[in-house]
Formats: C-alpha cells, structure tokens, sequence
C-alpha cells in the first residue's frame, strides 16, 4: 500500500513540475517573441536594434521569475527602451548596443540634485543633435532647503545662442516634469518640424524621443503605447 502511495505522490509531483516546466517555457517563448516582433517595428520606425536582440532577451530574462511573471508588454517594451537608451552590453562579445542618439531615457528620482537638470540638458542634446546647441548651462540651487526638499532650483543656459531660463519646483529628489514642457516650448519656437514626445517606461523612468508628430501617431500604431507632447 505504501509503494503505491509513494508512487502516486511522486506521479503527482512530476506532473505539477512538467507543468511548471512548460510554464515557464511558453513564458520564455512568448517574451522572445515579443521582443522580436518589437524589435522590427522599431526597425520600421528607424530605430534599428535588432543586432541586440539576443542581449535584450538575456536582460528581460535574467529577471525574477515572479516579476517578470507579473510583468504587462508594455513594461517589456518600457525595459527594451531603456536598456536601448542606456546601453546594454553583450556578454560573449563585450559588444555594446546603444541607440542613445535615437532615445533618451532617464530616472525622474535623480541622484546628484544640484546638477540633475544639468545631466537632463547633455542627455537631451544626444537626441536633438545638431539641430539645437546647448551651451552655458548653470545651477543655482542657494533657494533650496535640502532638508525639507522644498524651495526653487533655477537653471540658466542658452539654447542655440538665446538665453533661457526656468524655475524648478524642488520636491526632495524628484524631477520637476515642467521642465519638459518648457524645453518643449524652446525647441518649438526654432520651428524644426519636430518637439519631444514622451512616455514612461512603467516604473520611474521617462523616455523621450525628438521626432514628427507623424513619427508619433506611427510609433503608437506599431507598438500600442502612447507618445505625449512634453
């Protein structure tokens, strides 16, 4: 009676794992999948990444089993974005694959306060290249209670040779989001044809790409996620 007990335990056991198995397998399966077919609407978007294929589904992978588990696609794609944005590198080869130039993304919680607008102006220029050069730019934080993270941080640079200005809202380490609008406004005004779309990558990263609006209405099409106007 006991070995047939135990058989039927172990029976029991066996089938749970081979379904735990072929979970985890057609889970895998459909995040390669998914990473692919994103990676060739990019493509078709001019953002072309498909070389690093192959590293992006080791990083997405690599992740906890429950969170990736719990993970939407459009956290998926928020990851490939930043991963793109940032840099990611193949192990086997060291080779790295960015797309700086094409994407930007960066953390809204900033390390580094009294130069963390500073960092978003040189991470933003990457993307619109030469069609706006930013020069002189500085960071007055003296109206900041650092221990209460509150008061106004103000930074002064010129954009293609016109001053500009703007107030920063300080909330401890937190970027303020109006600085988007109004690097929107100044890149607007030079009439280039082309502002700053955003989105998050789900968590607290904000990406931002300087593109048409016709590339906007396209990469929503494609990929399902919406572009705002900063």
């Amino acid at each position: 009676m006991n070995d047939g007990i135990n058989h039927l335990v172990r029976q029991l056991l066996f089938s749970v794992f081979l379904e735990e198995t072929a979970s985890e397998e057609e889970k895998c399966m459909d995040v390669k999948g998914f990473i692919h077919d994103s990676l060739e609407k990019l493509k078709a978007l001019g953002i072309d990444a498909v070389i690093a294929e192959n590293a992006l589904v080791k990083s997405v992978l690599s992740m906890p089993a429950d969170m990736l588990e719990d993970m939407e696609e459009k956290e998926i794609l928020g990851l490939l974005l930043d991963n793109l944005a940032i840099g990611i590198r193949e192990k086997e080869t060291d080779e790295l694959f960015c797309m700086s130039g094409q994407i930007y993304s960066f953390d809204m919680e900033v390390f580094g306060i009294e130069e963390m607008y500073t960092s978003f102006i040189e991470g933003l220029s990457k993307i619109v290249k030469d069609d706006f050069i930013f020069t002189d730019i500085e960071e007055d934080a003296s109206r900041v209670d650092f221990e209460s993270g509150t008061g106004i941080q103000t930074i002064r640079f010129q954009c293609n040779e016109k001053v500009c200005r703007y107030d920063a809202n300080v909330e401890y380490d937190w970027f303020d989001t109006g600085m988007l609008t109004y690097m929107n406004q100044v890149i607007k005004e030079c009439n280039t044809g082309k502002c700053l779309y955003v989105t998050s990558d789900g968590w607290q990263n904000c990406i931002l790409f300087y593109q048409t609006e016709e590339w906007a209405q396209h990469f929503q099409e494609l990929l399902g996620i919406t572009l705002q106007m900063a």
